[in-house]
């Protein structure tokens, strides 16, 4: 905590006596009647309930209050709410462990990152961005560009082969996924919609495995002879945005996935060229945007169900 409040000083963005008095914290505890873990406390003593650079936190008391007595009446005694998704969905923390879990529907899912790393990443935007790096991922994009048409030639042609190959097993798609594949080769995969309606069907649904590579039913290899890199995921998404505007995949599903895996995100045909350029896996990425969320894509194919 000593760090991060360091940086914050150094920013502008730290204002003295905020924070709460530990005869608060003991008052905030009474109302609940349980106990506040030390993590959070010492969140408190610093910052208290205000307006401040972590966005996800609660900065109103009655609110904390309210919504952590109600996730006590839902049975979730191990957590404590911090803070919420736009006044939606709410966002908790396991009390031993930190770990962070998005609530919604009752379902607690998995943000994978704890308190302390979501303040880390919080403050991490003060960092000035690789002005360098983005520059060469730039010009790269613009050197590929000069290859765009063969290169969505064949990418209609691995997509129409696995559009196909569904079919031919009397089945559809409900998502794609495009990945680089250790080979320096990319692979179009694609998830059996009749996989989809059974595992629905199950409880304990793994909903990242879902929407994962490793449970596509259907692949083709995309003969694009050039070499994986941040500026052709680029290139991909932006030809794969073109498809849907053209209407090529209006014969599959309502809500049907088109995602890139690059690195540790994925560019989804919703992001922007200058959304997927800068996009990291952080928590503002995965709860500010719905079709991040495996859960999610799963619900809004429910519904088409």
């Amino acid at each position: 905590m000593k760090k991060i409040i360091k940086k914050i000083k150094k920013q502008g963005y730290f204002e003295d006596d905020l924070g709460l008095e530990k005869s608060e914290i003991n008052e905030l505890e009474n109302q609940l009647n349980s106990k506040i873990p030390d993590f959070f406390k010492e969140y408190l003593k610093n910052f208290g309930f205000n307006e401040n650079v972590f966005w996800a936190i609660f900065n109103e008391e009655d609110e904390f209050v309210e919504q952590n007595e109600l996730i006590q009446e839902l049975g979730h005694t191990n957590f404590i709410a911090i803070g919420d998704e736009y006044a939606e969905n709410l966002i908790v923390a396991n009390i031993e462990t930190q770990q962070l879990y998005l609530l919604e529907d009752d379902l607690l899912i998995d943000l994978k990152t704890t308190f302390e790393q979501m303040l880390h990443e919080a403050i991490s935007t003060f960092d000035l961005p690789d002005f360098d790096a983005l520059q060469n991922i730039e010009t790269a994009f613009k050197v590929l560009l000069e290859h765009k048409t063969e290169i969505t030639t064949a990418l209609i042609d691995s997509l129409n082969a696995l559009i196909n190959e569904a079919e031919q097993n009397d089945d559809s798609l409900f998502s794609i996924i495009i990945s680089a594949v250790p080979n320096n080769d990319y692979v179009v995969y694609g998830g059996s919609f009749n996989d989809f309606k059974s595992v629905i069907d199950t409880e304990n649904i793994d909903y990242d495995h879902l929407w994962s590579i490793n449970s596509a039913k259907y692949q083709q290899p995309i003969n694009l002879n050039q070499t994986p890199s941040k500026a052709m995921d680029l290139l991909l998404l932006d030809i794969l945005k073109d498809l849907k505007n053209e209407g090529y995949f209006e014969q599959q599903i309502e809500n049907f996935s088109i995602s890139i895996q690059s690195g540790d995100v994925n560019f989804f045909t919703e992001d922007t060229y200058d959304e997927a350029l800068t996009k990291k896996n952080n928590l503002e990425t995965k709860i500010k945007r719905f079709w991040e969320s495996s859960y999610d894509r799963t619900r809004l194919l429910i519904e088409v169900l």
